[in-house]
């Protein structure tokens, strides 16, 4: 893969794995610092587990062969269903090698652990070296990938939701005793997907969730086009974190902002 790509010319590479964790809302935080053209801050991130979308996708492939065969059998042109796999690419070392990001969890065949650690504080772009099984199957710890470009990346934490007030009425219970990894994503999840008349309240509760503490720190990489996130012994989607604040800062002379002046030279 040709990884001098001109971004005003050409479509930059896609490489999150969609199919299995899907970013729902963010709410954003910056600080815009004109005289050194960086802007930097956090972005808190809300996620759904892509296995719903999946059982749909598949409900709608069946629905689809179904009005073919009926099609086929009433002498009618037959319809043509095409099911689409999502492909993405992986940096290692500069060197890229192809794998499927696809709904049945295919593996990716993964180098050796080059994780660094957030003590480190990124100041730039480094290679990736760590990949693991990105799907639901295997024994390799979940990777969440997110598309990026020239940022330095300086801390990634889970978000504990569980701590904002009045919280519990997305739970199941009452009161909320005991926070565990599954108590905060069934809270998102419902937050997630409260019903669109409904809306003023969940913009409320999203504003809330993100200016809630921090509740560990997890690893993650990056690479040209991309940040990896992972939490040690979590190995599906389902069980990741689905809120995460990511600490970050564009650079004067990367491609993921352009600086320009207006009328008057400002």
């Amino acid at each position: 893969m040709d990884i001098q790509l001109d971004p005003s010319r050409d479509d930059l590479p896609l490489m999150a794995n969609t199919n299995h964790i899907l970013v729902k809302h963010y709410a954003l935080d910056l600080d815009v610092d004109f005289e050194s053209q960086v802007i930097d801050g956090t972005i808190v991130l809300f996620f759904e587990d892509g296995n719903r979308f999946k059982k749909q996708n598949s409900f709608t492939e069946e629905a689809c062969q179904s009005e073919s065969n009926e099609a086929c059998k009433s002498g009618m042109p037959e319809t043509c269903c095409i099911s689409v796999t999502n492909a993405g690419t992986f940096s290692s070392k500069m060197e890229y090698n192809d794998f499927a990001i696809c709904s049945k969890g295919e593996k990716d065949t993964s180098a050796k652990d080059g994780n660094h650690d957030n003590r480190e504080q990124a100041s730039g772009i480094s290679t990736s070296k760590y990949c693991c099984d990105t799907g639901n199957h295997g024994s390799g710890e979940f990777l969440l990938v997110l598309d990026c470009c020239d940022l330095s990346v300086l801390k990634v934490e889970e978000v504990d939701v569980a701590a904002v007030p009045g919280i519990e009425k997305f739970t199941r219970s009452p009161e909320l005793t005991v926070v565990s990894e599954e108590l905060r994503n069934q809270i998102v999840h419902e937050l997630v997907t409260l019903p669109a008349d409904r809306w003023r309240e969940q913009l409320d509760y999203y504003a809330r969730c993100s200016q809630a503490p921090g509740c560990g720190e997890l690893f993650f990489d990056t690479d040209t086009w991309s940040l990896q996130i992972r939490k040690t012994g979590v190995q599906t989607a389902t069980d990741f974190p689905h809120a995460l604040r990511i600490w970050y800062k564009t650079k004067p002379e990367g491609r993921s902002v352009t600086w320009t002046s207006d009328q008057s030279g400002r």
